[in-house]
């Protein structure tokens, strides 16, 4: 799957930063947003992987939908494509989601999702749940409770994380609006960013052909590192700090 998304949106994998090299790439944990909600965004090979999952979750068959993210581990959060004339948002419902609902999922499915990478602190879009909230709304066991419970590798003050996901908005937007509305992107999420081990994302941007290197830092700012890798001089470093405010602290990088 990884080479259909990267030859159709012109990304690559990883930060275009002059500080990167392969020693320092091979140690690093790599997690990855895909955010667009469009199926003209994607390969049709891509768009059909992505709505078979969906179908299977939604339907409730979760070991043909394990079958596929083992098969390709990057669909793990994937959520259902709607095609350009569909004008709802897309629903940001994930297999893990999905299993939280509906009650043909096991904890075994549960746990397994999770050790692929599902991510318990992503929300739906059209419900603002998290899997958990989910379940505990429809009354699961509580082992599947604790299971879905969310994960954090850094607390920070919830008046932060709204801060924060202002502000990565803000500079997300003034970097590329045109292309995050052409694809209806739905930008990374701070309380997921708090999940990951590392505490770092990497979020390509279609049409961009690049993306942002998003980093949580030690005082609870965030640094953004983006460029698109066909224009040189293009990259720029923005610091977003807790009161949600920002700046351009590099530019005309790579």
């Amino acid at each position: 799957m990884r080479s259909f998304i990267k030859s159709f949106l012109h990304i690559s994998k990883l930060p275009l930063t002059s500080n990167i090299n392969k020693k320092n790439t091979v140690n690093m944990v790599h997690h990855e947003w895909v955010g667009a909600g469009l199926t003209s965004t994607y390969h049709d090979h891509t768009v059909k992987l992505h709505n078979q999952l969906a179908d299977y979750a939604f339907n409730g068959r979760f070991d043909k939908a394990l079958e596929c993210i083992e098969e390709d581990p990057d669909l793990v959060n994937s959520w259902r494509l709607r095609g350009p004339e569909d004008t709802r948002p897309a629903s940001g419902w994930t297999t893990l989601h999905q299993a939280a609902l509906l009650s043909t999922s096991t904890i075994s499915h549960i746990e397994r999702l999770i050790s692929l990478g599902a991510w318990r602190n992503l929300t739906t879009v059209n419900t603002n749940q998290t899997a958990y909230d989910i379940a505990k709304a429809n009354n699961r066991s509580r082992d599947i409770l604790d299971a879905l419970k969310p994960h954090y590798e850094r607390r920070v003050d919830e008046e932060i994380v709204k801060n924060l996901q202002r502000g990565l908005e803000e500079v997300i937007n003034s970097r590329v609006k045109r292309m995050i509305e052409q694809n209806r992107f739905r930008i990374p999420t701070v309380a997921v960013l708090l999940e990951l081990q590392g505490l770092s994302l990497w979020c390509p941007i279609p049409g961009f052909y690049g993306g942002f290197h998003i980093q949580l830092k030690e005082d609870n700012s965030i640094q953004t590192e983006s460029s698109c890798r066909v224009a040189g001089g293009s990259g720029q470093t923005h610091v977003i700090s807790p009161d949600g405010t920002w700046k351009i602290t590099a530019d005309g990088l790579y």
